[in-house]
This record gives C-alpha cells, sequence and structure tokens, in this order.
C-alpha cells in the first residue's frame, strides 16, 4: 500500500506536490518530444502575461495570488533566461512592467495547440472524480499513471501542430493577397483605396520584394488563409503593413503567428526598429500588436499619409 496514502489527510500537501511533479513530469515529456523548450513552472506567468498584457509584479501577484517574493524570484529567473523583459511603466516612472520576449510569444504560438489538447485529456482524467477529495485523489493518480497521458497528448499535438503553415511569397498568391485585404477595407473603409494601397495590392513584387520586403502568408493545405507584408523604411527600420486573415479563420491565432514571422524576420536582419499604422476601429488587430510588444508613440511625422490610419506603433527589437 502507498504509504502517503495510508496517512490519510497528514499526507495531503506532500501528496499535491507529488502529484504536481508527476503533472509537470508528464507534461515536460510532451514538450521535449515537440521541440518546445519550456519549463512547465513557466506556464502561469507566460500565460498570464499574454492574456492580460504587460504587468508589474504586484499586480501579477494579486492576479495569481502567490506572494510577492515568490514572483519577483520566478520572474527574475525568466528574464535572465530570455522569456520575459523588463519596460519601463508607461505612466509610474518608479515602476517597470514585464512582458513577453519574442522566444516566449514563438513558444506560445507552438505551444497553445499543445495546451489545448493537454487541457482536455486532463479533464476526462478530472470528469471521473465523483468521491470526496482524498478518494478522489487516489483515482485521480492512479487514472493518470495508467492513462498515459503524454503519449496520448502528443499524438493528437503531432497532428494538429503541422496544419497551418507560414509561407514564403510565391506568384501563384498574388491575387489571395489583394483579395484577402480587400475584405478589410471594403468593411472598414468601404473599399477606398489611396495611390500606395494600388500600388501595394496590385504590384506587390515591385512595392515589397524589390524594395528589400518580405511578404508571408498562412496555408492550410493549398488554402492561403492570411497574409502579411514588411518593407524597410530606411537603413534602421521596417513597416509591418497589410495583415489580412479570412473571416473564417480569425480569432484561430493565425494574425500572431503572421506577425510574429516578419518580426523574426526583421530581427534576422538585425533591424533596430518596427513600425505599423493602423484605424482605432480595428480593435482585435491592436491588442494583438500590444500583445507582442509595440507601443502606441505620436507620429514621427505629425501625421500619417493614410487618412485612415490615427494610431502610430513602435516596436524596438534591438537596443
Amino acid at each position: 500500500m502507498d504509504y502517503m496514502e495510508s496517512l490519510a489527510s497528514l499526507s495531503l500537501g506532500s501528496r499535491l506536490k507529488r502529484l504536481s511533479e508527476q503533472l509537470f513530469a508528464e507534461v515536460a515529456v510532451i514538450y521535449e518530444s515537440v521541440g518546445l523548450k519550456l519549463n512547465p513552472n513557466y506556464f502561469l506567468l507566460i500565460n498570464l502575461i499574454n492574456q492580460k498584457g504587460p504587468m508589474g509584479i504586484i499586480q501579477i501577484a494579486e492576479s495569481l495570488s502567490i506572494s510577492h517574493p515568490a514572483v519577483s524570484k520566478l520572474a527574475s529567473k525568466m528574464v535572465a533566461e530570455g522569456y520575459l523583459i523588463k519596460q519601463a511603466h508607461p505612466s509610474d516612472k518608479r515602476a517597470s512592467n514585464l512582458s513577453l520576449t519574442l522566444q516566449s510569444l514563438q513558444i506560445i504560438e507552438q505551444a497553445t495547440p499543445i495546451w489545448k489538447i493537454l487541457k482536455k485529456h486532463l479533464d476526462l482524467i478530472e470528469s471521473e472524480q465523483n468521491m470526496p477529495l482524498l478518494s478522489s485523489l487516489n483515482q485521480f493518480e492512479k487514472s493518470l499513471t495508467s492513462y498515459k497521458l503524454n503519449e496520448k497528448v502528443l499524438k493528437e499535438a503531432l497532428q494538429e501542430i503541422h496544419e497551418i503553415k507560414i509561407v514564403n511569397w510565391n506568384n501563384e498568391y498574388k491575387n489571395d493577397f489583394k483579395a484577402l485585404n480587400m475584405v478589410w477595407l471594403n468593411s472598414e473603409f468601404n473599399g477606398e483605396l489611396t495611390k500606395a494601397d494600388q500600388q501595394a495590392l496590385n504590384q506587390p513584387e515591385s512595392y515589397y520584394l524589390a524594395q528589400g520586403g518580405y511578404l508571408f502568408f498562412a496555408k492550410q493545405g493549398n488554402e492561403i488563409i492570411g497574409c502579411i507584408a514588411i518593407k524597410p523604411a530606411n537603413l534602421n527600420s521596417f513597416e509591418i503593413s497589410k495583415m489580412a486573415v479570412a473571416s473564417g479563420y480569425q480569432g484561430q491565432g493565425i494574425g500572431r503567428k503572421l506577425l510574429l514571422k516578419s518580426l523574426n524576420k526583421a530581427r534576422d536582419l538585425q533591424v533596430k526598429t518596427v513600425f505599423l499604422e493602423t484605424n482605432s476601429n480595428l480593435t482585435r488587430a491592436i491588442s494583438l500588436y500590444q500583445h507582442v510588444g509595440f507601443m502606441t508613440k505620436k507620429h514621427p511625422n505629425g501625421k500619417s499619409d493614410y487618412h485612415r490610419a490615427d494610431i502610430y506603433m513602435e516596436l524596438q527589437l534591438h537596443a
């Protein structure tokens, strides 16, 4: 008989710790098998900041009901390992916020489908519990041991994480690029096109590629379901524009995949600043930009050449 089980409630704390370690061990196997470089202990903090945006230590401690020193210790470790970055608080010069690095955003992108599958299987195990706490704990531990959690999660995860691919420009995607962008231009701005819009959408090869820019597309099977463009503005900065996701695929993280691909390309090119111009009505896009670290600033030229653009945002990639 399990000695801890024989101690009943006296061993509750130790058993919960043991269960936690068993779960972390299962998750660690899953992460390693799919090439995900993430300590399971970092999940809570990464997920919280991803959902809520940049936060201070006190705010994080209150949200997680964890002590301030514990959060501070964990955050310091994650900063040192490149998962978090400290930024100046927008309104309090004495404080700082913690935000996710591009490394963490990439990890979230890779991990999201795995977390979804993992939750489904843990919910299945939990749904079998219909007894008092200690009896349920006995059953949960036994179920977890026999369930082969990491095998079941990996079987589904390896199928799902390869479904949507981000691919480079191909001449075959030219019509898709225009069609995807015309959807939001029609719905939000009555299809009005500036001269720059016309050049970008009708001649993307000369407007972007010939100028040292890049075009990326989200592809599922043979279907193009999203796109984004990035183009140099000067030696040290790139502009991101024309991000669009097909209506039936919105809310699935495809825009984030495209944005991260563009930011990684800019980082590879040693670009210091990435900027974009958008409209305050595009709240979903603005939320995405903020979550990856873009900050709203005054337009360097006073106003945009696009009359529809009333928000200017920047992200510093290199000091």
